[in-house]
């Protein structure tokens, strides 16, 4: 769950359009044949209802009904006129309809005409709209679910590592499959399935009340659970309780930064931040944090610490809090994939050969160029401002609705391999990237706010969107249109 609420879009099961607030006038159309900024509204559950929901607009207005069936998007907070019901199809499928609480009409939409006086349910697909790489929380035990032995298991305290990302893979009619970090999909079984399929398929339900989540239903009416002292994660029960309520949370870059030495920044031998070990494991993982206000990083750890400039010789160790001005680091991209990281004293981090890291760099140098390598995306979905990125007609693009997942492959050298069912991306000779290459080309992540990258080609140029969904590799400075959510 996002901001308080469920980012969704809202089609119509009669027509195959989606509910658009249009931000001239606030007006309202069922319309639009794709799923972007405005044709995505957020489910504010309410504190008090399992099923009754408020939708406000990207906007930031709620949808209310009056009386007479008239529907506006212009509320600025929510009263009896803009509390709707939840209620889902019987027969399959996300399906969903929405009931005015107050007046007990359905809401319905075709064109311009869009009204809540329907006395019959109207059904809805409702399609995620939120980026679908997320970590997943049982409410009921409160840990993670992560990529097991054979299975999905729900018994991480923290979401660390690659083994803790699920990709959301959604079909057409609304429905989704659980994909774990190996590319497998969750069967409701519990097994691991290669293919999507009719038994990986689940349909998502919205959940409010004092703690509200998303329950995932199977075909045969049984939802998604974790059983037993591993937390196996299968459809067991046809009731929801907390058991049966999970909750979305964004998934965070998680790095490992390596050294002009070789060897990778660990916190395992103490608080003291060392760059002296040549395996990646959860001590030498870090989340890397944006914030926003200062456009400076955060480097927190498994045991919810972050990097902080110390008192003593201008070292780095791993216990500061977030509060602390010292956490904070800029990064400054280099060539070849390479970083300096610039603390808050003003001075960028230089490793020693033995492995000490002190804050004392006034210039860069090799001993100030690290490497960060990125662990928990093994597969990844892109999305711009346009959509997402899929195959679609023979071409890569990037406007779409639905979306396609691509393996993620690091190099050691700092550079990363696309690819896809078909082949790698590759440039071709107009700079559009194909997805076709039997052999790979080099791109360089640089990461950018919150959960975006820019990627610098081979060429030397940036791959860009365009609002048509072609894919280039031809910018050459880093524009909007540069930036994937990933």
């Amino acid at each position: 769950m996002e901001d308080s609420g469920w980012k969704v879009g809202l089609c119509s099961a009669a027509t195959g359009k989606f509910l658009t607030a249009e931000p001239f006038g606030f007006k309202l159309n069922v319309s639009a044949s794709s799923l972007k900024k405005r044709q995505t509204w957020t489910l504010v559950p309410d504190a008090h209802t399992e099923s009754f929901v408020a939708l406000r607009s990207h906007l930031n207005r709620y949808l209310s009904a009056d009386k007479d069936g008239n529907v506006t998007a212009c509320a600025e907070s929510v009263d009896t006129e803009e509390r709707f019901a939840v209620e889902y199809s019987s027969e399959g499928g996300a399906r969903l309809a929405l009931r005015s609480v107050l007046h007990g009409w359905y809401f319905s939409g075709e064109g311009d005409q869009v009204r809540c006086f329907a006395r019959s349910p109207v059904w809805w697909k409702c399609q995620l709209a939120l980026h679908p790489q997320v970590h997943l929380k049982n409410l009921n035990r409160g840990r993670y679910l992560r990529l097991g032995d054979g299975e999905i298991s729900g018994d991480r305290v923290n979401p660390w590592g690659a083994e803790s990302l699920i990709t959301l893979m959604q079909s057409v009619d609304g429905r989704v499959a659980i994909r774990a970090s190996d590319g497998s999909y969750l069967s409701r079984t519990g097994e691991l399935s290669a293919e999507m399929s009719e038994e990986v398929l689940l349909s998502p339900e919205f959940h409010c009340g004092a703690a509200p989540g998303l329950a995932f239903k199977d075909s045969n009416g049984r939802y998604l659970t974790n059983t037993g002292s591993s937390g196996t994660t299968k459809t067991k029960n046809q009731n929801v309780t907390k058991d049966e309520l999970f909750v979305l949370e964004a998934s965070y870059p998680q790095v490992a930064v390596k050294a002009f030495n070789g060897r990778y920044a660990s916190v395992k031998q103490g608080q003291d931040l060392n760059v002296n070990q040549s395996e990646i494991e959860a001590t030498e993982t870090y989340q890397l944090e944006f914030v926003s206000s200062t456009g400076k990083w955060r480097f927190r750890t498994k045991d919810d610490k972050f990097w902080r400039l110390s008192a003593v010789a201008n070292g780095v160790n791993a216990s500061g809090d977030a509060g602390d001005a010292t956490t904070q680091f800029e990064l400054e991209h280099l060539a070849k994939g390479f970083v300096a990281i610039k603390s808050s004293n003003g001075y960028y981090l230089s490793a020693k050969k033995l492995g000490a890291v002190n804050a004392v760099g006034a210039e860069v140098r090799a001993e100030e160029t690290f490497q960060l390598v990125l662990l928990n995306r093994p597969i990844a979905v892109f999305r711009c401002d346009f959509g997402f990125v899929g195959v679609r007609n023979g071409r890569l693009e990037c406007n779409l609705s639905s979306y396609d997942a691509f393996q993620l492959e690091a190099a050691n050298s700092g550079f990363y391999h696309i690819k896809g069912p078909e082949g790698y991306w590759i440039i071709q000779g107009d700079f559009s990237i194909s997805f076709k290459g039997a052999a790979p080309e080099e791109f360089i992540f640089q990461f950018h706010s919150r959960s975006r990258v820019a990627i610098l080609a081979h060429n030397g140029c940036y791959v860009r969107g365009e609002q048509n969904g072609t894919v280039r590799a031809d910018a050459t400075e880093i524009t909007e249109a540069c930036l994937w959510e990933y």
